[in-house]
């Protein structure tokens, strides 16, 4: 009588219909997460680094000219002292102050400064004023008022901290009857993290997707035929692999919001993954050319769809896309050799255990 266990496949492929699943709600998870942030009163003539830490409008500029060879910042060094420079400066400190144009307060050794750049969008000439001022302007000229504010910054200087969620609270210098607060992460690396987290998540969308039609797909099979041991074919593994895109396009109408393309994208990036399922096939029966043919042709295809909806960025992100989804494809391509074969009787001679 043969055994009722489950196979070593049909534990492998839930194991990969849960690992689909994760995948696929990394990103939720991670952009749902609560980010902690923190208000504090400060005083004009405190730390000035507090303030161009948070504060859009004012710089440190120790801090941008950190990776700046010392004779490059001469130029900056002498409007310092004197007041103004007008003349051309290095490549290196002409990339640093590109990021300064729109900056209307610097802080230098502890001191604040009204900073005004011209540039010149043809050479590297600039022209620099810098003229010092006292603390209690540049809070006077920054500070946002907290009743304008969103209610998470409310809710941080009435409490003394907040928590956030998507993008979070916007830092900054904020006052309310004369007093000023400094709103900012409580947790900076937190934040990096969440950032790194937000984009890994958002590339294993797709990928997740992939695999889930590709156990969904491999399991329907073992099911409807379980007392059949017959090899995964490629008209079948093509079945699986398309399986992506309807699981796909549920996935996006049910838990994405946002532009169309989402719709086209998504599943698209999902069925280079699944595809792999195919290619293993293929490269079990050594089909070489075959699989050359659809490594090609689905690339093709899914950066001129990318392209039709996202236009000329379509030829940048599309090839990338394909990148991932051939990488993370190695598993439904692995899952394509393994039953592109007979599965082989167990060790007492009777037929393999099916689900």
């Amino acid at each position: 009588m043969p055994s009722t266990r489950p196979s070593i496949r049909t534990v492998a492929l839930v194991v990969l219909l849960v690992v689909g699943l994760g995948c696929s709600f990394t990103f939720h998870a991670v952009a749902s997460g609560d980010v902690a942030y923190t208000a504090t009163a400060v005083e004009p003539g405190e730390d000035p680094k507090r303030v161009a830490d948070v504060a859009p409008d004012v710089a440190d500029l120790n801090e941008r000219l950190a990776g700046t060879e010392p004779e490059h910042r001469r130029p900056v060094r002498e409007a310092e002292r004197t007041g103004s420079y007008a003349g051309t400066v290095s490549p290196d400190l002409s990339i640093v102050l590109d990021d300064l144009e729109s900056t209307r307060f610097v802080v230098s050794d502890s001191q604040y400064y009204a900073w005004n750049l011209t540039t010149d969008d043809e050479t590297t000439s600039v022209e620099i004023e810098m003229r010092p001022v006292d603390a209690t302007t540049v809070y006077t000229e920054v500070a946002r008022p907290v009743e304008t504010a969103s209610t998470d910054v409310q809710q941080a200087v009435e409490t003394g901290n907040a928590t956030a969620t998507g993008v979070g609270i916007e830092r900054g210098l904020y006052e309310e009857d004369g007093t000023y607060y400094v709103v900012a992460p409580e947790n900076e690396a937190a934040i990096a993290g969440r950032l790194l987290g937000t984009f890994v998540g958002f590339a294993l969308i797709p990928v997740g997707r992939g695999y889930l039609a590709v156990a969904l797909g491999l399991l329907a099979l073992r099911y409807r035929e379980s007392t059949v041991d017959r090899p995964l074919s490629p008209r079948r593994a093509v079945g699986v692999a398309l399986l992506a895109l309807p699981v796909a396009l549920v996935g996006t109408a049910l838990f994405e919001s946002g532009s169309l393309s989402r719709f086209v994208t998504g599943p698209a990036s999902a069925l280079v993954v699944a595809g792999g399922v195919l290619a293993g096939v293929l490269a079990f029966r050594r089909q070489w050319l075959r699989l050359a043919g659809l490594t090609v042709g689905l690339g093709v295809l899914v950066v001129g769809a990318i392209t039709v909806v996202l236009g000329l960025v379509g030829l940048f992100l599309g090839p990338l896309v394909v990148l991932l989804g051939l990488v993370a494809g190695v598993v439904p391509f692995g899952f394509g050799y393994w039953f592109g074969r007979r599965e082989p009787a167990t060790d007492s001679g009777t037929e393999p255990d099916v689900l």
